[in-house]
């Protein structure tokens, strides 16, 4: 299963007891996917189609509330594919729609969506309803993050945005050919999504990727630092054995005093080893600084004989 039906799967199974709650997600279902077809007696049907059984489930459930013949029929997509298409029918659209507020019965047409802004538990009911019949989300252990739901119609999507600014999130909206995706991208947005529908198993799974990766770029990013700092030191060291092997070249190094001299010898033999390290090697040892010292005026006398290697950091 992908991340996108395990979310599914667990928000269908969270049951609303309070009925402005259910009529919220149905609307939710009924605005973003249903479809009107007109019967053969000359009525309206209403049409919700669904790949998933569980949402299929769900919405027979909400419907069945307003009208007890709705029926659930299974059909395949091509004949050369297995998965099954689960198509909800109402026989009387507008006993339904009527009885959620949707159907204008003057002028035979379906309603904009209305629920009391101030039902918070309606609002999360009906993004819920909104995110079963219409979303889809990224797998967490990927690189971004990206929650979507698709609708045919802009009203729509502006009144679903409508939806979400009040429960404190951020959407956007970009139209895709013909439809309209309205998404969330960012990690905390979705997290916050998630919690409002009720999915918190799913919010774990995020929150759990969510510090993996977190660990994984702090690792990186530690990892870079000391790759780069060592590059930095292997090039400073390479660089002080350049000068001392121009002083050996140019002048020699016997006229030099003898604590430069024992500073060259081990800078030559050892130079690999960190400033730190090279002090321990001295007779007593040195101290970091001490080191650093001695090492700058190696390049300082260098670069008096024509040595071009550039003035230490």
């Amino acid at each position: 299963m992908t991340f996108t039906e395990d979310v599914k799967s667990e928000s269908v199974r969270v049951i609303d007891e309070a009925p402005c709650c259910r009529r919220a997600e149905l609307v939710a279902i009924l605005k973003q996917h249903a479809t009107l077809q007109l019967s053969r007696g000359g009525g309206l049907g209403l049409n919700i189609a669904t790949q998933s059984p569980g949402v299929a489930r769900l919405i027979l459930r909400l419907v069945k509330e307003h009208q007890s013949e709705a029926r659930v029929f299974i059909r395949r997509r091509s004949a050369f594919r297995k998965n099954r298409m689960y198509l909800i029918f109402c026989p009387r659209a507008e006993e339904v729609l009527g009885a959620v507020g949707l159907w204008d019965s003057d002028r035979k047409s379906i309603l904009p969506a209305q629920i009391d802004p101030a039902e918070e538990c309606c609002l999360r009911a009906y993004l819920r309803g909104a995110f079963i019949i219409s979303g889809t989300i990224t797998d967490p252990n990927r690189v971004s993050y990206h929650l979507e739901m698709v609708t045919e119609f802009e009203a729509q999507a502006e009144y679903l945005c409508a939806v979400m600014v009040r429960c404190q999130l951020t959407p956007r909206v970009v139209r895709r050919k013909e439809l309209f995706v309205v998404y969330l991208k960012e990690g905390d947005q979705v997290v916050d999504f998630l919690n409002l529908i009720g999915a918190h198993a799913s919010l774990l799974r995020v929150e759990d990727a969510r510090v993996h990766k977190a660990m994984r770029n702090q690792v990186n990013r530690l990892v870079n630092a000391e790759t780069a700092n060592l590059h930095k030191t292997m090039q400073t060291s390479w660089r002080q054995v350049d000068a001392i092997r121009h002083i050996d070249r140019t002048a020699g190094l016997l006229g030099l005093p003898q604590s430069l001299q024992e500073t060259a010898s081990l800078r030559t033999r050892y130079p690999e080893a960190s400033l730190e390290e090279l002090g321990t090697y001295f007779t007593p040892p040195l101290s970091k600084s001490a080191v650093h010292h001695r090492l700058r005026k190696l390049e300082a006398i260098a670069r008096t004989y024509g040595f071009g290697g550039g003035e230490q950091k």
